[in-house]
């Protein structure tokens, strides 16, 4: 069973992982390229490998005879398990329980070789359709305060185009500080602080990349990466699974191409991409959240200062990065 553990000073939880130790030689391989790493054969992700993952939670199936176009199924190695109790207890001065909560993969397409920039809207509207469902589903459990859909491209084991579902029973640091963010914003001025932030870039267009009837891409004014690009709706809702059909197709579209230009741009670099929604459970949920999505290109420079600091150093303006990215050709 892996342990949350709280550090006590800046008190942000921490997953140890205690009974999956890895040792030195398990951490070679991330020093090579993500490009030369090899792939594990046969690959568990790909159609006719279904009996190497765990049994699947979801599928959803296009065209009949049981052919998937998603497939969702628990992680063999998570962060988080769902049986057992939380028992949240002392060691000495430090707080700890158990990693209670659910680790899920969508296996995004049957294609081994996809990526977001190529897979078309239909197939995006249809991961996006398993993160919903997955996402309410988890909701309903009591016991987790966070849900939080994460991809990170390529794979840290699985080249096969995959993401994640995380049920946690705490709320992790960043989006903590984005709700107390929010929740001073709207005490102050009674309004949202992302829809103000909406009205800014639209009003501004320095930084967008990219207005749909449904949503705005941009690059944040206080961007943290080069190239770091944000998606978010233009109608007020804190949670990610109150998106409607519509609404998702016009973020498949979107997505497809604002990723494309990312693909072409970078050359397709490696990036990771998350989904920020309010936090479960009455207790938890903040109506002055506003759901968004964060990606990350994973290119620049070495991270040892932000590190050290909790600054960060972005050595490319954000309206330059817009610039860049409207700029694309995609044709």
């Amino acid at each position: 069973m892996a342990e949350l553990r709280r550090e006590p000073v800046a008190r942000r939880w921490v997953v140890i992982l205690a009974a999956e130790t890895k040792g030195p030689k398990d951490y070679l391989v991330f020093k090579k390229p993500y490009r030369e790493i090899e792939p594990i054969e046969p690959c568990p992700f790909c159609p006719g490998n279904e009996t190497l993952t765990p049994e699947q939670i979801l599928a959803i199936e296009e065209g009949g005879e049981g052919k998937w176009t998603v497939r969702v199924v628990p992680n063999k190695f998570p962060f988080f398990r769902i049986e057992g109790e939380l028992d949240r207890r002392p060691e000495g001065m430090y707080d700890l329980m158990n990693a209670i909560g659910a680790h899920e993969i969508v296996i995004e397409t049957p294609d081994h070789g996809g990526a977001w920039g190529r897979m078309g809207p239909d197939q995006i509207q249809r991961v996006l359709k398993a993160y919903r469902e997955r996402s309410s589903d988890l909701a309903r459990d009591r016991r987790f305060r966070q849900i939080l859909i994460l991809k990170n491209h390529p794979g840290v084991f699985y080249l096969h185009p995959h993401s994640h579902v995380l049920a946690m029973p705490v709320i992790p640091g960043r989006i903590d500080e984005e709700v107390w963010g929010a929740l001073d914003y709207s005490g102050r001025k009674e309004r949202c602080i992302f829809c103000d932030i909406i009205k800014e870039e639209i009003t501004s267009g320095k930084r967008v990349i990219l207005e749909t009837p449904h949503f705005l891409s941009f690059c944040p004014f206080a961007s943290r990466y080069p190239f770091e690009t944000w998606i978010i709706p233009r109608r007020h809702s804190p949670d990610f699974v109150s998106i409607g059909d519509e609404e998702m197709w016009d973020l498949a579209s979107l997505m497809e191409t604002v990723f494309d230009r990312l693909l072409r741009l970078l050359k397709d670099p490696p990036y990771s991409f998350a989904i920020h929604s309010s936090p479960v459970q009455e207790k938890y949920h903040r109506s002055e959240y506003h759901w968004h999505m964060e990606i990350r290109p994973r290119i620049g420079l070495g991270e040892g200062f932000e590190w050290a600091t909790g600054f960060f150093v972005n050595p490319t303006p954000p309206e330059v990065a817009a610039s860049h990215l409207r700029e694309v050709d995609c044709t």
